[in-house]
């Protein structure tokens, strides 16, 4: 057990349980209904339910605390994060940049991470350049595409000369293969392919791992500041996710959709 993970359980020890209310308090979580395959709605399923691997996580955790309701939904990005902000809808599970920490708690153990790949046309003319970067520098010296409102980026990469940004995830993929644009640093290469075979282009693009870019990026549950049990929320998720068996199952969950743990 590393020093971070005993520190924690010190400090999460005398963490209170929540009481079970008359009436519950309601925790509607929004997901990206579009970022698949962490979360995601199929329209052919019917319905409306929110599926993937951050559902799968927390619904289960969620369900077990005291005093709380939890549900879901799944909505276009831009719009989750405005209802949460606006106190519309109750939390989301993203990257806690410093723009959504000014609304929202966000707890301490990573709900799962992410881990950054670069992405690029295999026609790229300067391909074998591409494919030899091993540093920030040297990724700075391409034209970088990326999407509008991912805040991970926008943080992440602002120091970065030429990176253009889209309205939507698609249009970034449509830009590095129309040559718009020399490549892509993705949060997930399980995110970017599968998109990249519902638009059927998987064949034709290459993924190199970027830890110079981010070794991980870590995804955390953010609850709006004006509820009235974010704080406790978050404590009590934190207990949960070091627990062994919970770490367990997330580890099957991610297997299950490619990834690992």
């Amino acid at each position: 057990m590393n020093k971070q993970r005993r520190h924690l359980l010190r400090m999460l020890g005398s963490v209170p349980f929540l009481t079970a209310a008359s009436r519950p308090e309601r925790l509607l979580v929004s997901y990206n209904d579009d970022y698949a395959p962490y979360s995601y709605i199929d329209p052919q399923q019917g319905g409306g339910q929110v599926l993937g691997i951050l559902p799968e996580i927390l619904d289960p955790l969620l369900a077990e605390i005291p005093g709380i309701l939890a549900g879901k939904q799944g909505l276009p990005w831009r719009r989750v994060q405005a209802m949460v902000q606006q106190g519309e809808a109750d939390a989301l599970c993203t990257f806690a940049s410093a723009e959504r920490k000014q609304y929202a708690v966000f707890n301490r153990v990573a709900v799962t991470t992410l881990v950054p790949h670069l992405f690029f046309s295999a026609r790229h003319p300067r391909r074998a350049e591409l494919e030899a970067i091993r540093s920030r520098d040297a990724l700075k010296a391409f034209h970088l595409v990326d999407q509008k409102g991912n805040q991970w980026a926008e943080q992440a990469l602002k120091d970065f000369p030429s990176v253009e940004w889209t309205p939507g995830h698609d249009a970034i993929f449509r830009m590095v293969m129309a040559e718009r644009g020399d490549l892509h640093v993705s949060l997930s290469p399980l995110v970017t392919l599968w998109r990249l075979k519902k638009l059927g282009i998987h064949s034709q693009v290459v993924s190199i791992p970027a830890p110079y870019v981010a070794a991980e990026v870590p995804f955390h549950l953010g609850v709006r500041l004006s509820h009235p049990l974010a704080t406790e929320i978050a404590e009590y998720l934190d207990k949960a996710l070091l627990k062994p068996a919970v770490a367990r199952r997330i580890e099957d969950i991610l297997k299950r959709y490619g990834g690992q743990a």
